[in-house]
């Protein structure tokens, strides 16, 4: 997509369609809008008081420009004010798709509210998303040229810095590459074929080093391995290191960590049928992570940043993991196996471990960790933990400029004794009640330096079609890990 910015007033504009956001203030039409509307000779008006639009039935409503320049004009139900980063992502995502299969080429988006470079480079990040099509990953012989149709330009009506618009486009297209990771089937991603996509990032400049099983054994990561053991396609570690990550010597390092389970059977402690196809998205972690890292390298290579995703399948084989099995962590920690459909933290502990000894300092985990995280937050919330709650304070920012939605979740240490077991250091999964909270105290245990754990297992995938998305992969946390690398290279390389 090609993304330009103009400072003439919309209404002035030249485009194919030109998107305007309707906030739940303009019950009575406010200035801006009543000027825009004046100068379309009343288009808007009258398409609100016909009911080709109205903010309860429709999420957009594509109708006639009037006098306007503009082919057409594409209103769009922006909610309340407020949120600016992540309503113009919303908006950016909702306008391209609305325009997908149609004969627009070029549009216009006109943000109206928070149009500071944070809020304009989540625009474009949201209008290159919305243009996404999951379909393309294997292709449908129903799809038709005209279907594949999507917006190839983007005008960005206001003052946003070459800067925003650059990055915005760039977390656009990471995203859709977490997205395609994400969405593959686990009969064409293994872990091995994952490792194969990371080290398509060498292109980008990266360092890709891929452990296999008998290099994992040798440092100890009993973890890792104690949950792939059962599957007929074995682990993989993948670490994509920056030329920065070298470069900062002594300096400050940061890792992100992505929970890379190619397919999630729950091992021996089986998922019910129901919906099990989707456990291939419980790889969205680690392709995040590697999406982040193709992004950050492109935009500033000399970030002191690697990326890290441990890889399994969670299977019930012959040799599978068993409920009670003891395993022996890479920190030297014992833990009890309890529940082999906790399989996340297991892997996620070893990884972690291994950054540190990497040399970094800070580390972000992202993971589709708990079901319940999903069940509370729903999708649109990503909730995090950290410690310290300064550094959480700086990830949470990040995922709040690149218009993401994070919240903060209290590390209430007081629940490690849920952990405790009779044969080892810890069980791996405690009781059920507070089981979010709890999973990150567990996770807490294998890392030391400053850590932030974020659970987006509601945010990760679409169960159903959103205006803004299709079903299926997110790229959830794609730009909040971006927007972090950015300014943690700012502020400590």
């Amino acid at each position: 997509m090609r993304v330009r910015a103009t400072a003439g007033p919309p209404a002035t504009v030249e485009a194919d369609v030109l998107a305007v956001p309707i906030y739940r203030e303009d019950a009575e039409m406010a200035a801006d809008l009543a000027e825009l509307d004046a100068a379309s000779g009343g288009a808007i008006g009258r398409a609100i008081s016909w009911g080709d639009y109205n903010p309860i039935d429709h999420a957009s409503a594509l109708v006639d420009a009037g006098a306007l320049p503009a082919g057409r004009l594409l209103l769009l139900n922006a909610g309340a004010r407020g949120r600016g980063a992540f309503r113009a992502r919303r908006l950016g995502a909702v306008a391209t798709r609305q325009l997908n299969g149609r004969g627009a080429s070029t549009l216009a988006l006109w943000l109206r509210d928070g149009e500071g470079d944070p809020a304009w480079a989540a625009a474009v990040a949201g209008a290159v998303a919305g243009t996404y099509r999951p379909t393309a990953v294997y292709g449908r012989i129903r799809d038709t040229d005209a279907m594949k149709r999507s917006v190839t330009e983007l005008v960005c009506v206001g003052r946003p810095s070459e800067g925003a618009l650059a990055r915005g486009l760039e977390i656009g297209e990471g995203s859709a590459l977490a997205r395609d990771l994400a969405n593959r089937s686990a009969n064409d991603l293994s872990p091995e074929r994952m490792a194969d996509a990371a080290r398509e990032l060498e292109a980008d400049g990266c360092t890709v080093e891929v452990l296999d099983p008998e290099q994992m054994e040798e440092l100890g990561m009993g973890l890792l391995l104690g949950v792939g053991q059962g599957a007929a396609h074995p682990p993989r570690l993948i670490a994509i290191k920056l030329p920065g990550w070298d470069a900062a010597g002594a300096g400050d390092r940061l890792a992100i960590v992505g929970k890379g389970v190619c397919f999630d059977s729950g091992g021996i402690s089986i998922k019910p049928a129901e919906g099990m196809g989707d456990m291939k998205h419980d790889k969205s972690g680690a392709a995040a992570v590697i999406a982040a890292a193709r992004t950050v390298a492109r935009l500033a290579p000399d970030t002191p940043l690697m990326a890290v995703a441990p890889m399994v399948e969670n299977m019930p084989g012959g040799n599978a993991q068993r409920p009670g099995d003891v395993v022996k962590a890479m920190n030297g920690m014992t833990v009890e196996v309890t529940n082999t459909d906790a399989e996340g933290r297991l892997i996620l502990a070893d990884a972690m471990t291994w950054a540190e000894r990497q040399g970094a300092t800070h580390v972000v985990d992202v993971a589709t960790l708990t079901g319940v995280q999903a069940m509370a937050f729903g999708e649109s919330i990503s909730a995090y933990f950290a410690r310290p709650r300064e550094w959480g304070e700086r990830v949470g920012a990040a995922a709040e400029a690149a218009g993401e939605w994070f919240w903060e979740m209290p590390l209430a240490v007081e629940y490690r004794a849920s952990y405790d077991s009779p044969h080892a250091d810890i069980v791996n999964s405690g009781t059920r009640e507070g089981s979010l909270v709890k999973s990150a105290v567990f996770l807490s245990e294998f890392v030391t330096v400053p850590w932030v754990h974020v659970d987006i297992a509601g945010t990760a995938m679409l169960g159903t079609e959103k205006p803004y998305a299709p079903r299926g992969a997110t790229g959830a946390a794609v730009g909040a890990l971006v927007e972090l690398a950015l300014g943690f290279g700012r502020a400590d390389g």
